[in-house]
Formats: structure tokens, C-alpha cells, sequence
């Protein structure tokens, strides 16, 4: 009996250990397009091209259907800058994929239309946002002239 009650307190402390460890993760989650909905204006997240993620420091993520859903979540107080452990969105090359939002590069054109009428496109490669400017016009953003724009900062 002993050594079973011993056997259950492990296998209990290790699912413990398993499950805050897991509770506190910062890494993106996948956007379950169809299915999810934004954390701002509570649309259905649905076009690949496009959405974003803020994971907390304490592992909490918030899904956008677009970028500018995130700036003006920031922009309103939603979520602290300071709180968040990690900025992600959506590649408009490799749609589906989130990417680290501070290093993407951002392109901002009315023939790209955006879900929530920004027109704002991200982009893991320079090159490539600068190919679909080439093609469509529009201006190039980084990081921090988007939180200017937004009024995050």
C-alpha cells in the first residue's frame, strides 16, 4: 500500500510540474482560422494572410484578426506594452505563420486591404514586403513607426 500511495504522489507532483510549466508559456499559439475570434472586436479570425497575437509575461494570449487590431488593443489601454512577453503576426507571404511582430517589416497600401481597413500587410522578409510595394505602392513601416502611428508609444 505504501509503495502505492508513493507511486500516485509521483505521478501527481510530475503532472503538477508539467501543468504550470505549460500554464506559463510565452510561445505563440496557433491561430485557429474559422474558429477563433479577435480579442478586440471579437470578429471570427479567418483570413490567412492576416492576425496577430500578443502573448503575456504570465502566458496569456490575446489573437487579433489583423495587426491593427493588436496597435489599437495597445493603443487602448487592452493589454500594457510593458506586460507582454511577446508580439506576433500573421506572414502575408506564408500565410498561417506567426512571426515576431518587432522584426517584421510592414507595408501599408490600399490595394493590400486588410480585415479591419488599415491596409496593413506584414512581412518576415524586407524583400518581400518591398516586392508587394513595388507592385501595389504604398509605405513601408517598421515596428516602432507603427507604434507612433498607433499612439502605443
Amino acid at each position: 500500500m505504501n509503495m502505492l500511495r508513493h507511486k500516485i504522489i509521483i505521478i501527481l507532483a510530475a503532472a503538477a510540474m508539467m501543468f504550470t510549466g505549460s500554464a506559463c508559456s510565452t510561445d505563440p499559439e496557433e491561430i485557429r482560422f474559422g474558429t477563433d475570434q479577435c480579442s478586440l472586436c471579437r470578429m471570427n479570425i479567418s483570413e490567412h494572410r492576416f492576425g496577430a497575437e500578443i502573448v503575456t509575461k504570465k502566458g496569456k494570449i490575446f489573437k487579433y484578426d489583423a495587426a491593427e487590431c493588436m496597435f489599437n488593443a495597445l493603443s487602448l489601454g487592452n493589454i500594457s506594452y510593458d506586460d507582454a512577453a511577446g508580439f506576433y503576426v500573421v506572414d502575408a507571404s506564408n500565410p498561417k505563420q506567426l512571426i515576431d511582430g518587432i522584426n517584421a517589416s510592414y507595408l501599408i497600401s490600399e490595394k493590400v486591404p486588410s480585415p479591419m481597413g488599415a491596409n496593413l500587410s506584414c512581412y518576415s522578409k524586407k524583400t518581400d514586403a518591398e516586392a508587394i510595394q513595388k507592385l501595389n505602392g504604398g509605405e513601408l513601416k517598421t515596428w516602432e513607426e507603427l507604434l507612433t502611428k498607433f499612439k502605443v508609444k
